[in-house]
């Protein structure tokens, strides 16, 4: 094994945290740069991005997506998918305080952490039963996202946005022991072969994040 994949799962986590960098640096910049028009747009925009990220998740599951490529093209996804963020995260920020807005991401970095670390202590191969499930479970809340486009109904959002989260955690289970599983089983070579585990925590982090957020907005109103 290369010594750039000494530590797998140590080396993810820190290509993920490098990503969650890229996507706030994202923010930043979208923040500066976009239109202020966008940010009144951003409860549409909220609703397609949400949809667009349920794709990815469900294509880099089917591999639509490569299951290695560089790791170069995480750290641009990431930080594209910061600038489209910041008229919502803008929204938010408006919606329900900074304050909060931190305080949802600091939950979001807990339950990740907490459910990673659960993953990683288990067996390996533990939760990857679940799979079928939790593939299934997110291709209705992609059919759910989409009629919601259209509906835009409280109840409906706190729905999806529980659904959601129930999904994403159960898929960060998931990840961490396909992880861990493919380290046991001599499949990761070098950084790229750890791309797509980074992109899916990533998708994971980012889902859990918004729908939280969603969740907060609509039971403070």
């Amino acid at each position: 094994m290369l010594k750039s994949v000494y530590n797998p799962m140590s080396q993810v986590f820190k290509y993920l945290s490098i990503s969650i960098v890229f996507m706030f640096i994202g923010y930043l910049f979208g923040l500066m740069f976009l239109p202020e028009s966008f940010i009144y747009m951003a409860n549409a925009i909220i609703a397609v991005l949400m949809v667009a990220l349920i794709l990815m998740a469900l294509f880099s599951r089917k591999s639509i997506i490569p299951r290695r490529f560089s790791m170069n093209f995480v750290y641009l996804f990431t930080f594209i998918d910061g600038i489209l963020m910041s008229p919502i995260i803008s929204y938010y920020v408006g919606s329900i305080g900074t304050g909060m807005v931190i305080n949802v991401l600091l939950s979001t970095a807990v339950i990740f952490g907490g459910l990673a670390f659960i993953a990683n202590r288990s067996e390996s191969g533990r939760f990857l039963r679940f799979g079928p499930t939790l593939f299934i479970s997110l291709m209705v809340l992609l059919v759910m996202s989409i009629v919601n486009i259209f509906i835009d109904g409280s109840v409906f959002n706190i729905i999806i946005s529980i659904l959601g989260i129930i999904i994403f955690s159960g898929y960060i289970l998931y990840d961490v022991s396909l992880l861990k599983s493919e380290i046991e089983y001599g499949a990761i070579n070098d950084r790229n072969d750890l791309s797509i585990h980074v992109l899916n925590l990533y998708l994971d982090f980012v889902n859990i994040f918004l729908d939280l957020l969603r969740l907060v907005s609509e039971l403070s109103d």
